[in-house]
């Protein structure tokens, strides 16, 4: 019985911690319910399988065995953001170190508040609500840094704070910029914990003002965005990709949701 009991503990911390993780932290902060259901199946999967190993007693090379297998799978999905692969990690060290079945309980404890704590601040919206980044197709060529600067701020609405060539074409006059820079401060709106859909849109137009984007995707959509992300904007072709994060109602309303999304997407 203690040996039982003392795995329902190591359980109960393991899906405390994920708790805190994956809903608190990363849903109701980006609201992808899919990657909320991939975050607890993988940290829950790994806890049940260094269990194993731990009570088991295999030999090691089994151990390395088992997750070399693991480390085959890969991320596929194009949608899968940096932030979100960085909580694929906390989510799997997690299941580490609470599998592990250590004597110490304090310290796993103390481990779990670590990893939370760090993306608690990390990934806070002060910090990183006023730094993004885009890759712009400039349709004009700047030889002049003063002149390139002066035209993404205007272009963008903000201070640009680095900025990088990756390419000038000056048989089309046009030129590709990695772009860093900071938006003035803004109210966040704040969204339930409803259902949501996460899709890449290619929009026909360039918006360079955030709430025609906002107000454009939202008639596209025929939904509420409650997150968006600009990856792409090309002025040549008068082009925009866009991460959107959007609120669906019913399972028909969200078929239809989805339809609109194809359709944009063509």
């Amino acid at each position: 019985m203690t040996i039982y009991l003392d795995y329902l503990i190591d359980l109960g911390m393991d899906l405390a911690a994920i708790f805190l993780l994956a809903y608190v932290l990363y849903y109701r902060r980006h609201r992808r319910s899919d990657l909320l259901l991939a975050f607890v199946a993988l940290n829950v999967g790994v806890f049940v399988a260094i269990s194993l190993l731990a009570a088991v007693r295999v030999d090691i090379a089994l151990g390395f065995g088992l997750f070399a297998i693991l480390s085959i799978i890969r991320l596929r999905s194009n949608t899968v953001t940096q932030e979100e692969v960085a909580y694929y990690f906390v989510t799997l060290v997690l299941g580490l170190v609470n599998g592990l079945r250590m004597d110490d309980r304090w310290m796993v404890g103390l481990l779990n508040g670590v990893l939370i704590t760090t993306m608690l601040v990390i990934d806070s919206r002060r910090l990183r609500a006023r730094s993004q980044r885009r890759v712009l197709t400039l349709d004009v060529v700047h030889d002049d840094d003063v002149a390139l600067v002066a035209d993404l701020e205007r272009r963008l609405g903000g201070r640009v704070v680095r900025h990088q060539v990756d390419e000038v074409d000056y048989v089309r006059d046009t030129m590709i910029i990695d772009v860093r820079y900071q938006t003035p401060s803004a109210r966040t709106r704040l969204a339930e914990p409803e259902p949501t859909v996460a899709t890449v849109v290619t929009l026909d137009v360039v918006h360079d003002d955030d709430v025609a984007l906002v107000a454009d995707l939202e008639r596209r959509l025929g939904g509420r965005v409650v997150r968006h992300q600009v990856d792409e904007v090309d002025y040549v072709r008068d082009t925009m990709i866009v991460d959107v994060r959007y609120r669906v109602g019913s399972p028909s309303t969200e078929r239809r949701f989805h339809e609109q999304v194809m359709a944009v997407e063509s």
